[in-house]
């Protein structure tokens, strides 16, 4: 039986081997920042796509993109604000996130 963070790894490369077949660029992974972890940081089209991967194995806490609440969201939008400061400060960004419902993959484009 995988552990949870080996589930979570495996959900991740799944995630950044599907966004690469659709024309993204992974740029990093796992970027950790004062305050949290960003799971993928891409390039598509000129933009600076920061991507949250949420995998739910089943149904019993809600499916996988509900988890990306609002605290979630303020807390990434927060993390890619320090990054992209450092990294690209006048790049266009944009939050994707990546829902790994059981075997279902689905993109949620400009998420939030």
């Amino acid at each position: 039986m995988a552990s949870r963070a080996e589930k979570g790894r495996a959900g991740e490369q799944r995630a950044a081997a599907f966004l690469t077949a659709r024309g993204y660029r992974v740029l990093a992974r796992n970027v950790r920042l004062p305050g949290g972890e960003i799971d993928l940081v891409c390039s598509e089209a000129g933009v600076l796509v920061f991507v949250e991967v949420k995998r739910r194995d089943t149904g019993t806490f809600g499916s996988a993109i509900d988890a990306v609440d609002p605290g979630k969201r303020a807390r990434l939008r927060r993390l890619a604000a320090d990054y992209a400061q450092i990294v690209a400060p006048n790049a266009r960004i944009r939050f994707d996130v990546v829902a790994l419902d059981g075997n279902l993959l689905r993109l949620h484009r400009n998420a939030f």
